[in-house]
């Protein structure tokens, strides 16, 4: 079952998926609440994947994303006025991560997961703020790093804090889930999926 605005309202209002910082009341829709972007970006660093002209091959069986982040990931600067450009998709550019300025504990004993969508106004101009990874489990407690391409033709100003970047939709489990969350990426704070 997908909670209403007022069904989201009231499992904030007794604990059950503290945010914060809280939203305000025109982050909600009929059936989500919007998140705001944080102000840490990165993307991958192209020059470190062309060591010595070789092809970097990943394992995806062994690879841990935290020790793939730390050795390929790079920050990307803000602009002098604190806003992101985030310019149309090349080759070598730009499959970003970025980070929810707000923090979700969906606590396991509340039955309730979240699926992080995109807004429509935003996706209409090429955004994407996921790749097949919208879920967020029953126990996770964190910021919500979004994979992010810009597909469109325009270079994007993203203000961070400001922006109204995604939107969650709650799901109330049919039952409680057996045992805690598995996650490398519990309590993240970072779009490396680190505190």
């Amino acid at each position: 079952m997908i909670l209403s605005n007022q069904g989201i309202k009231q499992a904030l209002k007794v604990g059950e998926i503290p945010i914060e910082p809280p939203p305000e009341e025109d982050q909600y829709t009929t059936s989500a609440v919007d998140l705001f972007i944080g102000s840490d970006f990165r993307c991958w660093d192209h020059a470190r994947l062309k060591i010595k002209g070789l092809k970097q091959i990943l394992n995806l069986a062994e690879q841990s994303f935290q020790i793939t982040a730390t050795a390929y990931l790079k920050e990307l600067a803000l602009e002098k006025d604190g806003t992101f450009i985030f310019p149309p998709y090349t080759t070598e550019s730009m499959h970003v991560l970025g980070i929810s300025r707000e923090r979700v504990n969906l606590k396991l004993g509340s039955r309730i997961a979240a699926r992080v969508e995109g807004r429509s106004s935003l996706a209409r101009l090429g955004l994407l703020v996921h790749l097949t990874a919208p879920t967020i489990h029953a126990g996770f407690a964190g910021n919500i790093t979004l994979e992010m391409i810009n597909h469109g033709p325009f270079y994007l100003q993203i203000v961070p804090n400001k922006t109204r970047i995604c939107q969650l939709i709650f799901e109330r489990l049919e039952s409680s889930p057996e045992g805690e969350i598995s996650t490398a990426f519990q309590g993240q704070t970072k779009p490396t999926g680190t505190r």
